[in-house]
């Protein structure tokens, strides 16, 4: 048997995700997408593609920890898997999948398409956005309480995240 099912039958029946196109197959521009699978242990061809990474973990764990939650907290609170947050925060190299990356920029108000690109999810084409993630890392140390300079480096560059999504 088989079924012929057309796109707009398949268009008809799923909720649009604000900002994102959906198919089935090969994505459309697949030049974007990482052509390692999601939600790996890849290894970064590149120190840069590290330092993204980094700073997508560190930008996740500081913001957590800006509101004072614990990783099952944020968790509960954005529906991502506490393994998948554990992974983002504390593996370098570890590219989370699409949908987590979606969630968490939706739960701390970041815009997405940025986000996917922080996290190595989609391709880095943004100089501006690698060097703000570089510069980021360069500024962030991982200890129990936010010092008044891993605070400000948080918040300038969430400000520019956030002014930032249309590139």
């Amino acid at each position: 048997m088989k079924l012929r099912l057309s796109k707009k039958w398949f268009d008809t029946r799923i909720q649009p995700d604000e900002d994102f196109q959906v198919g089935a197959g090969v994505p459309a521009d697949a030049r974007k997408f990482a052509e390692e699978p999601l939600g790996s242990e890849k290894e970064p061809t590149s120190g840069e593609e590290c330092a993204e990474t980094l700073a997508f973990g560190t930008l996740i764990q500081f913001l957590r920890r800006d509101r004072r939650l614990t990783i099952e907290e944020l968790a509960l609170a954005a529906s991502v898997d506490v393994d998948e947050i554990v992974r983002i925060e504390f593996e370098s190299g570890y590219v989370p999948c699409p949908r987590s990356v979606r969630q968490l920029a939706k739960f701390f108000g970041l815009p997405q398409r940025t986000l996917l690109e922080l996290s190595n999810v989609t391709k880095v084409d943004n100089e501006q956005l690698r060097e703000a993630a570089h510069r980021f890392a360069a500024n962030a140390s991982k200890v129990a309480e936010l010092s008044h300079q891993e605070r400000a480096a948080l918040n300038e560059f969430v400000e520019f995240l956030g002014t930032h999504d249309d590139y």
